[in-house]
């Protein structure tokens, strides 16, 4: 991956330490400049969240659907964001380390400047959005959803993709490497993808099964 198009990351200041709000919902949250910490706490139902040169730590959604979620440099760690789901939704210089977000769902959104490192993200969802300078590394894909998706200088990097949904998608300057295309649908649509060598002869089978070729047995 060229320098130009590794994903720029995110611009915090320092921080200050800030303590989530204390009850069973909050309509809108809004953090700028905060440092959060909530490892032991439950999962906060929220239904907007808005999140801006910030740090998350151990914070956990409570799965359901966002009307809106906007994050713009900003860190998570050690975060849960399990099957909360929104559409038209944006990232903007943000990092996701060691998290998870399973059946997380954020389609027909703008995904600029994102690193996903480490993580969990079987069965997510990024349908009819538009990824740019994104890297997905050791990353379980498992079973996520691309379909549609326009993907420009997105790599995934020893990834599981095994059932991932690429059908329709548009790729410009993306990458794989320890990451093959084994159990992947669409992959017709994966013009526009560069691969190691030994992926991409690791992924022969799914790729001749995409063109209709079958392999003839000696006799």
């Amino acid at each position: 991956m060229n320098s130009s198009d590794r994903p720029k990351r995110p611009d915090l200041e320092e921080p200050d330490a800030v303590t989530l709000p204390v009850g069973d919902a909050v309509d809108e949250l809004a953090l700028s400049g905060a440092l959060v910490s909530a490892a032991g706490r439950g999962p906060l139902l929220v239904t907007r969240l808005r999140v801006e040169e910030s740090e998350l730590r151990s914070v956990a959604l409570a799965p359901g659907e966002l009307s809106s979620l906007a994050l713009r440099d900003v860190i998570l760690r050690h975060c849960d964001l399990s099957n909360v789901h929104c559409r038209q939704g944006s990232m903007r210089r943000v990092e996701i380390h060691a998290s998870r977000l399973l059946g997380f769902a954020l389609t027909e959104a703008g995904l600029q400047d994102l690193g996903v490192l480490d993580s969990s993200m079987a069965y997510a969802s990024f349908a009819r959005s538009k990824l740019q300078r994104v890297v997905f590394e050791r990353a379980n894909l498992r079973d996520a959803s691309f379909m549609e998706a326009r993907l420009q200088s997105v790599s995934f990097i020893d990834c599981e993709l095994a059932g991932a949904d690429f059908r329709g998608a548009k790729l410009e300057s993306c990458t794989m490497r320890g990451t093959t295309l084994q159990g992947v649908t669409g992959v017709e649509s994966l013009g526009g993808l560069t691969m190691a060598w030994p992926d991409l002869v690791a992924s022969a089978a799914a790729l001749a099964a995409a063109l209709g070729i079958a392999a003839q047995k000696d006799e």
